[in-house]
């Protein structure tokens, strides 16, 4: 069981709160299982000594659970262990229209807003539609963009636009070098590796030592997600 909020580095996985070792912001499921027009998952506990994130993927949205979705994620987001929206985001490939995803994504940023939590995107194919939402709000939270994997040029977009970029078992290793300390997380997300083995691989791709980019994680996830 976590017992201090500095053992986190990993700001997103999908393994469950015993694999994840106390390290991890587990991603909490919405739906009782994640491909498309699956019941609530309604009996799903939160164990009081972990922290979450809980979001409406646009995998999960449909026409018929839109309204529900939101309501029990307002539900959630009461609860002192959620510690961040997401995954939230846009996704072309995705069944849900765009019109849709949008409208949720929408509800999700003010949730995020509203609750003052940062805000953990999921993006695909669809960076235009992310940015001209970004810019009708005047955000106050942290927008992560999540395992990103994008070519470099794009990652300096990004960060020009003000987002953090978490990086998870796959990246090109100029990227992980061209993102900042202070916009960098690590994650785990649905990789069958330990968030130590990411860390130490970033740091010697990012050529430091891995203390000094614990310690860079560690303060990142403090002033991000569990600021005062």
């Amino acid at each position: 069981m976590k017992k201090n909020v500095t053992d986190i580095l990993d700001i997103h996985t999908h393994k469950l709160e015993a694999d994840s070792l106390g390290k991890s912001i587990v991603n909490y499921p919405l739906l009782a299982d994640s491909p498309l027009y699956m019941p609530f998952a309604g009996d799903v506990e939160v164990d009081r000594g972990y922290y979450y994130s809980v979001g409406i993927h646009p995998w999960e949205l449909t026409e018929h659970n839109a309204g529900q979705l939101l309501d029990y994620l307002k539900q959630q987001l009461r609860k002192k262990q959620f510690v961040a929206v997401g995954e939230a985001g846009l996704d072309k490939l995705a069944v849900a229209s765009m019109e849709l995803q949008l409208t949720v994504f929408k509800a999700q940023v003010r949730l995020s807003e509203e609750y003052g939590l940062p805000l953990i995107i999921h993006c695909v194919k669809a960076v235009d539609e992310l940015l001209a939402v970004k810019k009708e709000f005047r955000l106050q939270q942290a927008w992560i963009w999540h395992g990103f994997r994008g070519k470099t040029e794009q990652a300096v977009q990004l960060l020009k636009k003000g987002f953090y970029l978490s990086l998870g078992e796959y990246y090109s290793d100029e990227t992980m070098r061209t993102v900042p300390d202070e916009r960098l997380f690590l994650e785990t997300d649905n990789s069958s590796l330990d968030i130590e083995d990411i860390l130490c691989r970033a740091a010697k791709v990012r050529g430091v030592e891995v203390e000094v980019l614990r310690e860079t994680i560690r303060r990142n996830i403090q002033n991000v997600f569990f600021r005062a």
